[in-house]
């Protein structure tokens, strides 16, 4: 039987923007006419940050909570992020959410309870390429390479995804993950893999990440394919612009304009 080609189809930051994030999938062919999965055996990861600034939140957290059951049940996979708006209603934080307190708290306890079923993650791995929302620095690297005999990208994803599992589990978020910049007006030099920024994680690594990573959380005016330092970042803003990322079977990395 011959073996039928699989791609990974990877999006930004959606921020309630059904309308866009529907054209998107439909472009690559992952829904059908009625927003149902029909990729097959293909792959979505979106990179986080769901939530807020645009007009349908719910409708595109209840479009990928669908997603995530078709695809599976289809030989396919919906890989979902977690981006810093979604880590703040977690944490508590509600003042940076749009949502009125008494609906904040119910998405808060609905969001933690699919990270503890782990249908939202922290970091996702595919053919050498490290997805986060908002990226690994150099500092969190050197961490994460002490307790890692290889720290290949799907070695930290699988330690990126205990810790965050853990700390959620238990509302316990001092780990570097959670880090906060200067740049955001929080206490550290660089940031963690929710809050980060672009130009901040790029400087952390004067010579290139050591491995590929994809992000989003930074708007960017295009996607794209950075081999000097081993980075794509997608957050294009789907307000504004409809682009993603296609990885083929073969991890060779596609810019998709829709």
């Amino acid at each position: 039987m011959q073996k039928i080609p699989r791609k990974l189809v990877a999006v930004g930051d959606v921020h309630g923007q059904f309308e866009g994030l529907v054209k998107i999938l439909r472009h690559a062919k992952l829904i059908d006419a009625e927003q149902h999965w029909c990729g097959g055996h293909n792959r979505l990861v979106q990179i986080g940050d769901i939530l807020d600034r645009g007009p349908f939140s719910l409708k595109v957290a209840a479009l990928l909570d669908q997603l995530q059951v078709e695809a599976l049940a289809g030989g396919g996979e919906v890989i979902r992020l977690v981006g810093n708006h979604e880590l703040e209603l977690m944490m508590e934080n509600y003042l940076i959410s749009e949502f009125q307190r008494e609906q904040a708290v119910q998405i808060r306890a609905k969001l933690i309870g699919q990270v503890l079923s782990g249908d939202l993650k922290g970091a996702y791995a595919y053919k050498g390429f490290l997805f986060t929302h908002a990226g690994v620095t150099r500092k969190l690297f050197r961490i994460f390479k002490m307790q890692l005999d290889d720290p290949n990208a799907a070695n930290l994803a699988i330690l990126i995804n205990l810790i965050f599992k853990e700390s959620i589990k238990h509302a316990f978020f001092k780990h570097p993950i959670f880090n906060i910049s200067l740049s955001r007006k929080g206490p550290d030099r660089f940031g963690g893999i929710f809050w980060e920024d672009l130009g901040d994680l790029i400087t952390s690594y004067p010579q290139g990440s050591p491995i590929w990573q994809v992000i989003g959380h930074t708007p960017v005016e295009n996607v794209v394919i950075d081999r000097v330092i081993s980075m794509i970042a997608l957050d294009v803003g789907m307000h504004r612009k409809l682009q993603y990322l296609e990885i083929s079977d073969q991890g060779v990395p596609t810019v998709i304009n829709v």
